[in-house]
């Protein structure tokens, strides 16, 4: 090959040259995958949360108003359906803390606590409500349908409603480390200390009365219930206190997902009659 073909080959050699060391760098670079090995696997999906009351609808299941409180009074009709996956009534359910299903009531400023438990006929749940002031307040039905994991997250669906008028909003109270209900005092054992956000821990209050410890009896098939709702979004969190309860103290695990503020309700049972506090505890 004469010279003049090579200088015109040139810069097409050093382009082929540079191209190849590239290649190799890159190849040496990533990190090798076994012959014969499968692809790695994409990243897992986000872990599916479980139904908090704030939707009508959750993993298939839809609550179905069909008779809503509309003006303030006592004992007023409540009525609805559950519809499964396939669009039709739900009729059988799993028995949680004796009862199929459990009806909670709260107004948007947290306060107006009720906890219900309807009855099914046929394929409609019915119960009655006091409701005494006005504003914006939201049912939560907690159930596990039948055939699903009674050990698990139970299903919570929301129901909104509102009772027009003038209202006495009720402030927000302050996190305190005791409050007394019905004689009885209850006394959170770590004050006013925040819990955090996305960790496991404990919340402990020990009950006590003039004459004493009380002996705690059981209620609805737990020691205690404790339903907690996130002031900012009214989601809900239930709780059940450990089987024991020595001394009269009460023992929840909770998650909080969120920070901020929650309002907690606590029930628990004394010589046969329900009584419940509440208390405010701060999330960071």
């Amino acid at each position: 090959m004469t010279a003049g073909k090579w200088r015109r080959l040139l810069p097409y050699l050093v382009l082929v040259t540079a191209a190849a060391i590239t290649v190799g760098y890159v190849l040496d670079e990533l990190p090798a995958t076994p012959s014969g090995a499968a692809p790695a696997a994409s990243p897992s999906p986000t872990p599916f949360m479980h139904s908090d009351g704030l939707s009508d609808s959750h993993d298939g299941y839809l609550i179905q108003p069909v008779t809503m409180p509309a003006k303030r009074g006592k004992a007023i009709p409540v009525a609805f359906r559950i519809l499964g996956p396939d669009g039709l009534p739900l009729r059988t359910y799993e028995t949680i803390q004796t009862r199929q299903l459990h009806l909670y009531l709260v107004r948007d400023d947290a306060s107006g606590y009720r906890h219900l438990h309807p009855e099914l006929t046929d394929d409609t749940w019915t119960t009655k409500v006091d409701v005494t002031d006005g504003g914006a307040y939201r049912f939560y039905a907690e159930f596990v349908p039948r055939g699903k994991d009674a050990l698990g997250h139970p299903t919570v669906l929301g129901l909104p409603f509102l009772i027009t008028g003038d209202t006495a909003l009720a402030p927000l109270p302050a996190p305190a480390p005791a409050t007394t209900v019905d004689g009885f005092t209850l006394t959170r054992l770590d004050g006013v200390a925040h819990l955090r956000a996305g960790r496991g821990q404990l919340l402990r209050f020990h009950v006590s009365s003039a004459a004493g410890p009380p002996v705690l009896e059981p209620h609805l098939g737990a020691t205690a219930h404790m339903s907690a709702f996130e002031v900012r979004t009214l989601s809900l969190t239930h709780a059940h206190a450990a089987a024991e309860a020595p001394d009269a103290t009460l023992t929840f695990h909770v998650e909080f997902a969120n920070r901020g503020e929650q309002r907690l309700y606590l029930e628990f049972k004394v010589a046969g009659v329900v009584h419940r506090a509440a208390f405010t505890v701060f999330v960071t």
